[in-house]
């Protein structure tokens, strides 16, 4: 009698994930281990699925998935550049990387994984269905490259950097202001950067362009009547601000019952991205260096809480994760 062969069916990506997330779903303190081999399952399922190479010129060294591991990584451990990155991974995750770039080979591909990185994100926010959140937030935020008292020449890297004033934290500063637009659950959907000196109300249109039929929600910066009216006319976007005490018409109860319900929640994002991902340190030197880390930034903690959102965990409880 012949018996029939047993053939050994593969464990895809996606196999693999499912098996990580169940062995990890509800643990208060997820394994270090598992949870690593989880966001690089993640990272290795989006790339397989990104168009092939193509045309003239030599193939990279490193691929686009080393490279984005090494990005996530970076923001997530706390790390602040390439080289003490590269001193982390080979000292904890050096089984999980065949060979690794030097630091100036890394940052060179990190510039060019720009595209890449924000692609990654917007995966990330199709997998966590935000189109069908209905409010969203915005403020700004400063991004300092050189204070009033910083030693002279620097900050002299950054061609597009502006001196500025942030009201809320009394701050003079030479640099750019990070314009951001985040979910009522604290995701962030959209990022622009912006020369320090430019009003609030002045980069609302830009800030709010990719959204329609909203309802967004913004503080005393972003007052401005006939801004509100051309997008409410123009996207369907209703802007609800906190009005000024002298203003003549003030917020109907329930406007200010949604601002009270949901407008600190970006402080507490933007607090969250500069004390663990130093959104406002990134030591970078250049316009497109400062760029490239925000944008690794943006992505990371994004991909923070689609873990946290696989594994049954409060969505902004992103520190303990990979400190």
């Amino acid at each position: 009698m012949i018996r029939p062969i047993k053939v050994q069916k593969t464990e895809t990506f996606g196999d693999k994930i499912s098996r990580l997330v169940q062995a990890l779903f509800g643990q208060s303190e997820p394994d270090h281990e598992q949870l690593s081999e989880l966001m690089f399952s993640i990272i290795t399922q989006f790339c397989q699925n990104l168009p092939p190479l193509s045309g003239p010129g030599r193939r990279p060294t490193y691929s686009h998935e080393t490279i984005l591991k090494i990005d996530m990584l970076m923001h997530l451990t706390g790390k602040r550049g390439e080289t003490e990155i590269l001193r982390h991974i080979k000292r904890h995750y050096k089984n999980q990387f065949d060979r690794l770039p030097d630091q100036s080979r890394l940052w060179h591909r990190l510039r060019q994984a720009i595209p890449l990185i924000e692609r990654f994100r917007h995966y990330l926010l199709q997998l966590l269905n935000v189109k069908l959140e209905e409010i969203r937030i915005l403020d700004t935020c400063p991004i300092p490259v050189a204070l009033s008292n910083s030693r002279p020449q620097q900050g002299n890297g950054f061609e597009l950097a502006d001196g500025g004033y942030c009201a809320s934290k009394k701050l003079s500063f030479f640099g750019f202001k990070l314009g951001l637009v985040i979910t009522s659950q604290g995701i962030p959907e959209h990022f622009e950067l912006f020369p320090a000196r430019p009003h609030d109300v002045t980069l609302l249109r830009e800030l709010l362009d990719p959204f329609a039929q909203i309802i967004a929600l913004g503080d005393k910066g972003f007052i401005d009547d006939d801004e509100a009216l051309w997008l409410e006319d123009d996207q369907n976007v209703t802007l609800i601000t906190y009005r000024r005490s002298n203003q003549h018409q003030q917020n109907s109860a329930l406007h200010q019952w949604v601002l009270h319900q949901h407008r600190q929640l970006i402080e507490t994002v933007f607090s969250m991205l500069d004390n663990h991902l130093h959104l406002q340190h990134t030591g970078a030197k250049t316009d497109m260096g400062l760029f490239k880390r925000i944008a690794g930034i943006m992505t990371a903690f994004t991909l923070a809480i689609y873990l946290n959102f696989l594994l049954g965990r409060p969505l902004l409880n992103i520190k303990p994760l990979f400190a």
